[in-house]
């Protein structure tokens, strides 16, 4: 055989083994199809999306124009997030696909389906049979706060995306080989740039490749081990002079100075109420959002123990919620669409809320049913773990210890325990036939949960959006129009090139640098000092259902 002919018998049995290695093709046909299809779905139902910036996405959004205008990445100048490689991206979008809040919507959906096919492929490589990993991948992506801050310019959705992108590239890795770490730590060191939080991806894989070489009996100080290791460290001093460099050779933002001393109060308080809101708290919304493939695992023979688990689950929640009240261990829906304190207006809680007893308990079982179904599936996890497997559940656990002190009892840093979750119940499947039917149904309804609330979110969005451009069209100007916090910071908010140092010097903003009523409010519900003027249908989700958006004046001494 001739040179050239080896070389393409070569590349040929190359590409046979790649293909075997990235599973069949009939599972990732059908991955594509169920990903986009889900993701074009969700985009023609709730479309045209609303062109206003979703919950905290002004903060970046401005930061893009900024940068587009000025050519310099500044944030506004409370924000404490500072994700540069999110502004470089969106300025590039931007400069294809035109600007505007919509855009930038779509360019972070196009992640969002990016990563469920990471998680997809991390899945199959993790040793999931196909239809475990199909499953799993339609619950992560119909995960209620995962596709609403997919059509948003929110950091989680581009985070989770590299993150999910850093694992495959370690599951990718063979034994005894580095060569795929390297791009692992790179994504890893990506993700960084993008929320700090990735720092727990190097801690977890650099772990995991000591515990894989501790249990093949190797010295942990050798010169293979360090070379397995390199990577990581290498992603970490990377990590750490970016952040030097944000945080000393760049304007710090004014309200991060002001909470510098504030860590030692975060300990100063019950432990009741880090049990509750730290440890029950999370684990109850994963119960909750992971239900449809966690509670099939109580049908099996281990179900007697499944209900000894979720009454300990509960008990101990009725506990913390009796001695911390202001913490109660109920799943946190702040970030769902469906629920309108997502669109914070005046007249609604800041927090989520439930809004009955019976409701609330109802919650709590489900939760801790769901909860307990986890447990049980992650006990039953193929023994021992493949590296990539327990890189990614390190991962995970190491940012769940950090999100303890830190007081992040909100769904919007849960989501990022959710594809470890979903990757352990993809690994330990229901068996059963009934156990896999209810998993299909409750992902099924879940996704429809979910569709339902990102309709809701951007109808009443766009509905706010259309009466702040009535008021202004009527001679009202726009510093005296209280549309939200949304829409009142992308609006009414723009980083002077002076970075602003005390609070006393920020523009006033209505319900961000300001608590005074303005002018007019755009509400959720009528609001002490104001008069109704006009009132618009928030139309519920999918058009179900049916709430009201107040149009307020303030009053003086009960007069217009």
């Amino acid at each position: 055989m001739n040179g050239p002919a080896r070389k393409f018998t070569n590349y040929r049995v190359a590409a046979g083994h790649l293909a075997r290695k990235w599973t069949d093709p009939r599972g990732w046909v059908a991955a594509i199809l169920m990903v986009f299809g889900w993701y074009l779905l969700v985009y023609l139902i709730v479309r045209p999306l609303a062109d206003a910036p979703v919950a905290d996405s002004w903060v970046y959004s401005n930061a893009v124009d900024f940068f587009r205008r000025n050519g310099s990445i500044r944030f506004a100048g409370y924000s404490q997030a500072t994700p540069l490689l999110q502004v470089l991206y969106g300025a590039a979008w931007s400069r294809v696909f035109g600007v505007g809040a919509a855009s930038l919507d779509l360019s972070v959906a196009m992640l969002g389906a990016l990563g469920g096919l990471c998680f997809y492929a991390l899945a199959r490589r993790c040793g999931a049979r196909g239809w475990g990993a199909i499953l799993a991948t339609a619950l992560l992506i119909a995960n209620p706060c995962y596709l609403y801050m997919s059509f948003s310019f929110m950091t989680e959705i581009p985070f989770l995306a590299l993150l999910l992108g850093a694992h495959l590239a370690f599951s990718c890795a063979r034994e005894d080989e580095s060569r795929w770490l390297w791009p692992s730590a790179l994504l890893a060191a990506l993700a960084f740039m993008v929320r700090p939080f990735a720092a727990a991806a190097m801690v977890g894989s650099a772990v995991a490749v000591l515990i894989t070489e501790r249990a093949k009996r190797r010295p942990i100080i050798s010169g293979h081990t360090i070379k397995m290791i390199a990577p990581f460290a290498a992603g970490s001093l990377l990590c750490m002079l970016g952040w030097i460099w944000l945080t000393r050779f760049n304007p710090e933002p004014w309200m991060l100075r002001q909470s510098e001393g504030k860590l030692a109060q975060f300990f100063d308080v019950s432990p009741a109420i880090y049990v509750g809101g730290g440890l029950i708290g999370p684990l109850f919304y994963l119960g909750v959002v992971l239900s449809p493939m966690a509670l099939p695992h109580l049908l099996s023979a281990s179900w007697r123990k499944g209900i000894v688990i979720a009454a300990s689950l509960m008990a101990i929640a009725l506990v913390s919620m009796r001695l911390a009240a202001k913490l109660p261990a109920t799943p946190e829906l702040s970030c769902f669409g469906g629920w309108r304190n997502a669109l914070l207006l005046r007249g609604l809680p800041n927090t989520f809320a439930w809004h009955d007893g019976s409701t609330h308990a109802a919650a709590m079982i489900l939760a801790a049913l769901g909860a307990a179904g986890l447990i049980l599936a992650a006990s039953n996890l193929p023994r021992p773990m493949r590296p990539a497997t327990l890189a990614v559940i390190l991962t995970a656990a190491i940012y769940w210890l950090g999100l303890i002190p830190l007081w992040f009892f909100n769904d919007r840093y849960y989501l990022v325990l959710v594809p470890a979750a979903c990757l352990m119940l993809a690994l330990a499947p229901p068996e059963r036939m009934a156990g896999r039917v209810a998993a299909i149904t409750g992902v099924i309804v879940l996704a429809l949960i979910s569709l339902a609330g990102v309709d809701d979110h951007q109808r009443a969005l766009g509905t706010v959006a259309a009466i702040r451009d009535d008021l202004e069209r009527s001679g009202v100007a726009r510093s005296d129009i209280d549309a939200g916090y949304a829409l009142n910071g992308g609006d009414l908010y723009h980083e002077n090139p002076t970075v602003i140092e005390r609070w006393g010097t920020a523009p006033r903003i209505p319900m961000i640098t300001s608590d005074a009523l303005a002018r007019f409010t755009i509400a959720a519900a009528p609001v002490e000092g104001t008069r109704v003027i006009r009132r618009a249908p928030w139309p519920g989700p999918l058009g179900c259902d049916g709430r009201g958006i107040y149009v307020l004046e303030r009053t003086t001494n009960g007069k217009p």
